[in-house]
């Protein structure tokens, strides 16, 4: 009996350590999923915290790169690239000519293309009703019997005028001299040799033809082609046939001696009677104008006895 009880208090020993393993192992597998919840939730609010840090960050920085003076730069650089263009298109836009341009007309050197300036050097012919027979016919140009109109020529210039501004000019010659004026004024105009202007007579008529002439010389306009006399009367005037030029007539007077001491008639001139004072546009034989004229075969009526009319070229 003895016995018996002992094998079952072994077995019972037995049973309630099993039960006792299983209790505690069931008591392990209760406790590890809690602690793997948690841990997982942890690392859960991790997770979204970094990615809420890295999507403030990524704001932050597209917020800042927007901002950044790198994108002013490249509007900058833009604007520049734009003005680059118009300026390109503008270097393309030079006159081809001087049609269109009044006499007067002030030019900024980069509207010319001053590597080819014979094309602002041009002449034509004047043919009636056209626009400046319209404004020369019954004033520098009358009806005569030695000169025509078919032998006369309209011709557009340019030229520096005493501010050092470049002009457009006009001038009418006889059609024989049309050649030589243009290229001695070319050769002027590309030595920045100053003229103060260049007008046709009219521009300055009085009513007849000698009166205008003084006004133009008042003016101090370089002109060539007007049907009159020559001054004091009798015979015509080259300048009627269009074969004579007066440049810068205030610095270049006509002066009589015929009384032995000098007689002019323009008092804007009366600083300028001292021929040796050299003073800026006075023609002397140094002067440019004097060479390339004499060169052309034009005399210069500042080497005539008496009178000198030292603003005169002119060819026979």
């Amino acid at each position: 009996m003895r016995r018996n009880v002992s094998l079952k208090k072994v077995i019972g020993i037995f049973v309630l350590s099993g039960m006792v393993f299983l209790l505690g192992a069931c008591t392990a597998a209760t406790k590890e999923p809690g602690e793997s919840t948690a841990e997982s939730r942890t690392d859960a609010e991790n997770s979204e915290t970094q990615t809420d840090d890295a999507t403030e960050e990524a704001f932050a920085g597209s917020t800042a790169t927007a901002n950044e003076e790198p994108g002013i730069e490249d509007e900058t650089a833009a604007v520049e690239e734009i003005s680059l263009e118009e300026e390109a298109v503008e270097e393309t836009q030079k006159l081809e000519s001087l049609d269109g341009l009044d006499a007067g007309t002030i030019l900024n050197p980069d509207q010319l293309e001053l590597s080819d300036p014979g094309r602002y050097f041009t002449g034509m012919e004047i043919i009636e009703g056209d626009s400046v027979y319209e404004r020369i016919n019954g004033k520098s140009y009358q009806e005569n019997p030695y000169i025509s109109l078919d032998s006369l020529r309209y011709l557009k210039m340019l030229h520096y005028n005493f501010e050092g501004n470049i002009q457009v000019g006009e001038m009418i010659v006889n059609e024989s001299i049309e050649d030589d004026i243009l290229s001695i004024f070319q050769t002027l105009f590309e030595e920045k040799y100053e003229i103060q202007s260049m007008y046709l007579v009219d521009r300055y008529w009085t009513g007849n033809a000698d009166d205008s002439d003084t006004a133009s010389v008042d003016a101090n306009n370089t002109s060539a082609f007007c049907y009159r006399e020559i001054t004091g009367g009798g015979n015509l005037s080259n300048h009627a046939y269009g074969l004579a030029v007066d440049i810068n007539p205030q610095q270049n007077p006509y002066v009589s001696y015929s009384t032995g001491v000098p007689v002019w008639w323009h008092s804007n001139a009366n600083d300028y009677i001292d021929r040796e004072a050299g003073l800026e546009h006075m023609i002397t034989h140094d002067d440019l104008a004097y060479q390339l004229f004499t060169e052309y075969g034009f005399e210069w009526g500042g080497d005539w006895n008496n009178p000198k009319d030292y603003q005169h070229f002119d060819k026979n």
